[in-house]
């Protein structure tokens, strides 16, 4: 709410800050001060001595009258004119006040807004009942029952699943590229782990149905072939995976390999573990579509107000309320949505464009997933390769630049270079 205090104490910051008021009111008083003086001035008197006006005076209190009335008027005229500026630096800050209001009252619905969608989240599954608990081997007979996972779990559950398509992506994707020659290796070797990556999130995304659609699509993207050979081995791994699942409550396959770098040929052995009580791979789309529309929206919303009305400081302090209601779940999802090119408004990823400031920066100007912890990443996803030298150039806020760094779990490589 306005109060008098705020609007005295905002017309005050103003008047200090002001070099028109200032100047224009010495000379006022200098004005005026002149005005008193001049009749001894013009009637050779010193200050101190008494005036005298007779008959033989009175033509110097013409003069005088002639020659005082310009000095007052002119000071009233600008005492005036210091009035009515004043009047409008009060009704400026009043205006302003009512349009941070009327921002706040805007911010604090869709925060409303974006706290009533992930409470709405739902997914349908089931779940089993397992002899000696062992999740590993095939479900109790007839021991299936409904399931419905809600509000943040949802997105505890949905990341455990993306791990799981993106553990069994990588093995059949490594398997196919170990087999080619050398030279085929050679021109596929630097898209492998965003290949792995891209195909891991657009079945996450879109579920399996939708991706067969687009094979074809892919494969004529792919200069090498090597998507050819690959992709409907994923497809058939997949499908096979989610049969066992949904039919027999089957959770864990051993000898998956992951490799730590899906460029390395160094495998190691690591088991799937579909620890997640829905349909496997059938996407994700018709919850995440709205979530992430509107938690962009309310970010631009707060990011592009005028600076003159919200500083750079206020925004960030706005979005760090946005951001403490989100999970580490939320913004890891988030990271990878806009990784794997679907969320690709959030941050500008062209070189070019960066270097003229096009775009949005809501991950390094905005610090949107500041929180994330790196022993949640999967191990392909490294935020100081992903953040490289084409990030460095972000805003900090006002005194903080040495303590307000990129991430908050993960030592600063911009900082300490500079």
């Amino acid at each position: 709410m306005l109060s008098f205090k705020s609007i005295i104490d905002n017309y005050f910051k103003r008047v200090n800050k002001n070099y028109i008021i200032t100047p224009l009111i010495v000379i006022s008083v200098i004005l005026i001060i002149v005005s008193f003086l001049s009749p001894y001035y013009f009637t050779k008197k010193e200050i101190g001595d008494t005036l005298v006006f007779n008959a033989s005076t009175g033509w110097t209190g013409d003069t005088l009258g002639g020659i005082m009335n310009p000095f007052i008027a002119l000071a009233g005229a600008v005492l005036t004119f210091i009035a009515f500026y004043i009047q409008k630096i009060a009704n400026d800050d009043i205006k302003n006040q009512f349009k941070i209001q009327q921002f706040e009252s805007q911010f604090y619905e869709m925060l409303h807004l974006h706290r009533e969608n992930l409470n709405e989240m739902t997914i349908e599954g089931y779940v089993f009942e397992y002899n000696n608990n062992d999740k590993s081997k095939e479900a109790k007979k007839d021991s299936k029952e409904e399931k419905i996972t809600s509000g943040k779990k949802v997105f505890v559950t949905m990341l455990k699943e993306f791990e799981s398509i993106h553990l069994i992506c990588t093995k059949v994707f490594m398997f196919r590229f170990n087999l080619l020659q050398s030279p085929q290796k050679e021109q596929v070797d630097f898209l492998l782990k965003q290949f792995i990556f891209d195909h891991s999130y657009y079945v996450f995304f879109n579920g399996i149905n939708l991706y067969k659609k687009n094979i074809e699509r892919y494969e004529q993207k792919d200069i090498t072939g090597f998507l050819n050979l690959v992709l409907n081995d994923f497809i058939k791994e997949l499908e096979s995976k989610r049969r066992k699942h949904l039919e027999l409550g089957i959770k864990e396959f051993h000898l998956y390999y992951n490799t730590g770098s899906a460029l390395s040929n160094s495998f190691k052995a690591k088991s799937l573990w579909l620890s997640f009580n829905y349909k496997p791979f059938s996407g994700h789309q018709s919850i995440l579509a709205h979530y992430y529309r509107h938690l962009f929206q309310t970010v631009k919303f707060v990011a592009k107000q005028n600076e003159n009305l919200i500083t750079y400081e206020s925004k960030r302090d706005y979005l760090r309320v946005l951001r403490s209601m989100m999970s580490n779940q939320e913004q890891i999802l988030l990271l990878y949505n806009w990784y794997g090119g679907f969320g690709s408004n959030w941050e500008e990823k062209a070189s070019n464009n960066r270097k003229n400031k096009k775009g949005n920066y809501f991950f390094t100007d905005y610090r949107m997933i500041h929180n994330i912890p790196p022993d949640l990443l999967i191990n392909e996803i490294n935020l100081r390769e992903i953040f490289n030298d084409n990030y460095r150039s972000f805003l900090y806020e006002k005194d903080r630049k040495g303590e307000d760094t990129l991430f908050e779990l993960i030592d600063d490589i911009y900082n300490k270079e500079e």
